[in-house]
């Protein structure tokens, strides 16, 4: 079977999330390292935010403080200079503004955008990204221009280049996951864990370590790289599912592995969430046990960037722990 009709009918409060959570392996001992800007920056951000009509309101300013976006992105990015670390923390925060813009519009918003609708506004996007002046008034396009001519001009043609293809992989999978909301589907396991590589946004976060920091990666394209990279990935996937899961019940969104086990397996939707953590612990060590294995091969550059992608993965459960994204449903809607 390839999907499955619906979502489960359980109600998001009655799951007993604490109990899973505390099954998650996390190194709590591994020092946190927050980039020195995080806290400077969030008046500057929510200026950049009203200044192309994204935060228009003070609901969403409120919002935005209380995402905590700008901590995301300084786990992520902790030797990034202020500038570059600003440059990053926009993109973070325009992914959450995308999605809730376009991709988890609600019935008041005019429905779920299908694949084609949210294929033309993406064409526009890419293009402002490209280079193209946007339209006056669009606020996802000017601001995604705005960091596309910045990424020139730190990393090159070249830089930007590589990301553009990054971030279209990310569009085409929010275009398949439409497809599934449009339908009422949950997706397979094994299409979504795929599909979810792209539609997380992940990659595109990753990029920004050549682009932010003074970091030259000689091993970005070597096969272990690869295999490290969408291995932190499912792990950063893996952990959002499980953080997300009340507010996608919440929207009747279906893409979420959890849903996607329960659905596939006929278990319950805590049974699933049980085994989705089990998923990302194997994973988890999965990851640290090539890591450690490919440095003792002496790979050039490649700890470095190991390092780089397990503070990703760290960064954003630490984030989910405190950020009121999803425990408030918070929308940067306005």
């Amino acid at each position: 079977m390839l999907a499955h009709r619906a979502t489960p009918s359980t109600h998001p409060a009655s799951l007993d999330f604490g109990r899973v959570e505390r099954r998650l392996v996390f190194d709590d001992a591994e020092p946190a390292r927050l980039n020195p800007h995080t806290l400077a920056v969030v008046d500057r951000l929510c200026q950049w935010a009203a200044r192309h009509g994204l935060a228009s309101d003070d609901r969403v300013r409120r919002a935005l403080e209380r995402a905590q976006f700008n901590v995301l992105a300084g786990y992520g990015h902790p030797d990034a200079d202020e500038e570059g670390f600003f440059l990053t923390l926009r993109w973070c925060t325009w992914l959450f503004f995308q999605d809730d813009m376009l991709c988890d519009r609600k019935p008041e918003d005019g429905g779920v955008l299908g694949p084609a609708a949210l294929a033309e506004a993406h064409v526009g996007l890419l293009a402002a990204l490209r280079g193209e002046r946007p339209r006056r008034g669009d606020g996802l396009a000017t601001s995604i221009h705005e960091i596309g001519r910045e990424i020139a001009a730190r990393g090159g043609q070249a830089a930007l280049d590589r990301f553009v293809g990054v971030v279209e992989d990310y569009l085409w999978g929010n275009e398949w996951e439409a497809l599934n909301r449009v339908r009422g589907e949950v997706p397979s396991v094994s299409a979504f864990v795929k599909m979810r590589l792209h539609a997380g946004a992940a990659y595109t976060a990753f990029e920004f370590w050549e682009i932010a920091e003074p970091f030259e990666n000689p091993a970005r394209d070597h096969v272990a790289a690869r295999e490290l990279r969408a291995m932190a990935n499912n792990c950063i996937s893996w952990a959002n599912d499980l953080y997300s899961l009340r507010k996608e019940i919440h929207e009747g969104n279906p893409n979420n592995l959890v849903l996607a086990l329960a659905a596939e397996q006929g278990r319950g939707v805590e049974a699933a969430m049980d085994e989705l953590v089990e998923r990302y612990n194997l994973e988890y060590a999965a990851f640290r046990r090539l890591w450690a294995d490919l440095t003792a091969l002496g790979v050039p550059g490649l700890d470095g960037y190991a390092r780089r992608l397990h503070q990703w993965t760290l960064g954003n459960i630490r984030w989910s722990r405190r950020t009121l994204r999803y425990r408030e449903e918070l929308s940067m809607k306005a």
